[in-house]
């Protein structure tokens, strides 16, 4: 019983940062979703 308040209590939460996440990139401007930056991070040749 318990473990099944907690999954429900997951999901709701999950639920609320995917329309969060959904609403902020809806109200972003297109020049702002066009623009893709390459990223920073180098990581160390294998050997």
């Amino acid at each position: 019983m318990k473990t099944k308040k907690y999954l429900i209590a997951i999901a709701i939460f999950g639920g609320v940062l995917f329309m969060a996440q959904a609403a902020n990139t809806y109200n972003v401007d297109a020049q702002d979703t066009a623009k893709i930056e390459r990223s920073k991070i180098r990581l160390a040749p294998r050997g």
